[in-house]
């Protein structure tokens, strides 16, 4: 399914990718914004890419709320 959402946001220019729990293990070489929850990061013990922006469930919410959002499971 990654492969499906990636191809999506690529094709959005308003897209944001946000990686969470097993998701937080995928690379998006993407150019729009990518950020992965903290708490996931740090239980799986990932070193992320410098353009991947660590963010709290908290903000997950937030960004959630701002935008149309679009489920790849």
């Amino acid at each position: 399914m990654a492969e499906i959402a990636f191809r999506t946001a690529e094709g959005d220019d308003d897209a944001r990718i946000i990686l969470i729990q097993d998701g937080v293990l995928l690379e998006p070489e993407l150019n729009v914004s990518t950020y992965a929850v903290e708490k996931d990061v740090a239980i799986r013990g990932v070193d992320l890419p410098p353009d991947v922006e660590c963010i709290s469930y908290d903000k997950v919410i937030e960004l959630v709320l701002e935008q149309e959002t679009k489920n790849f499971v």
